[in-house]
């Protein structure tokens, strides 16, 4: 392969892998990307082969092994059709790739091996098949991916219609800016929408409270921090290549719960894409953004969610 940035999608056959490729055909800045779709098929175990030394259990033997490869003709199918899709879409066809493997060590631990292949981001969807033997259910894939695929950025395919609209999360920590210089690598030049939003659960106190509460003097150095990150956020992504009339920013200020603070900003902004930093921490106050995006992507379906380390 060339030099340009891979990303790896895991696929599993199912309805929802199909809308995974639906999202990769809409959101254009991918397109400039090399594309693997990577598929971890699970065999019949071989407990089953073992019948064939019973004298009773022949026939049984010969069904599971068509069955089986029954299957994996079903698989490659999905494959190819799904390749034919970007490249109809507009990916360049010697950049996508197919790829199947036989699970080896478990479906998260063969994608997470796969991903230390120099990947740019790793694809992925809340949920994948039912069907157990065919591929893999993502539901619980997914959680390990989320907590254990944490040197390359994870992008959490949602339902909503792709605008090209991106809602970073800000918290004044280096987690966040690299949240959003992955964006600004990733969309820079395409016309995208960019949100900057913070959220805080204390609202600023005015300057009399300020002389009697020993804790206004910390609330405004957070404030400080948060604006202070808003304006190296937006200078990043004009750096990058983003039109400053496409980024704006949002300050959120009592919420009750950041995570649907998060949610309802990009609701109400239009946005289909949210974005964190893995794990954010400000020295001033503790906001580590770790359970939020967990909160976000197991909450609300049918955005699009951005975890980057």
């Amino acid at each position: 392969m060339s030099e340009t940035k891979k990303i790896l999608v895991t696929l599993d056959g199912s309805e929802r892998a199909a809308r995974t490729i639906d999202y990769l055909c809409r959101f254009t800045p991918l397109r400039s990307k090399q594309v693997v779709l990577f598929n971890v098929a699970t065999p019949v175990p071989e407990s089953y082969y073992d019948l064939k030394n019973s004298p009773f259990s022949g026939s049984t033997v010969s069904r599971v092994k068509a069955w089986e490869m029954g299957q994996q003709a079903i698989m490659e199918g999905f494959m190819e059709d799904a390749r034919m899709r970007l490249v109809s879409a507009g990916y360049p066809a010697e950049a996508v790739h197919v790829c199947t493997v036989a699970r080896k060590n478990g479906i998260a631990r063969d994608i997470l091996a796969e991903s230390k292949n120099g990947y740019h981001a790793l694809v992925i969807r809340r949920r994948g098949s039912k069907n157990s033997l065919l591929a893999f259910t993502l539901g619980g894939v997914a959680a390990k991916l989320v907590d254990k695929a944490n040197t390359l950025p994870l992008i959490v395919a949602g339902v909503q219609e792709v605008n090209h609209a991106l809602c970073i999360a800000i918290d004044g920590s280096q987690g966040a800016l690299r949240a959003v210089q992955f964006v600004g690598d990733t969309v820079g030049r395409k016309d995208c929408r960019i949100v900057l939003c913070s959220v805080l659960r204390n609202q600023p106190f005015t300057s009399k409270e300020q002389v009697s509460n020993p804790f206004a003097q910390i609330d405004r150095e957070v404030l400080d921090k948060i604006e202070s990150a808003m304006g190296e956020a937006r200078e990043i992504l004009i750096r990058a290549g983003i039109r400053e009339d496409l980024i704006e920013t949002r300050l959120i200020q009592k919420a009750k719960s950041r995570a649907g603070a998060l949610v309802a900003a990009a609701e109400e902004t239009g946005c289909d894409t949210l974005v964190f930093g893995r794990k954010g921490l400000s020295r001033v106050e503790s906001f580590d953004l770790g359970r939020i995006p967990r909160k976000v992507i197991y909450g609300s379906r049918k955005l699009t969610v951005w975890l980057v380390p």
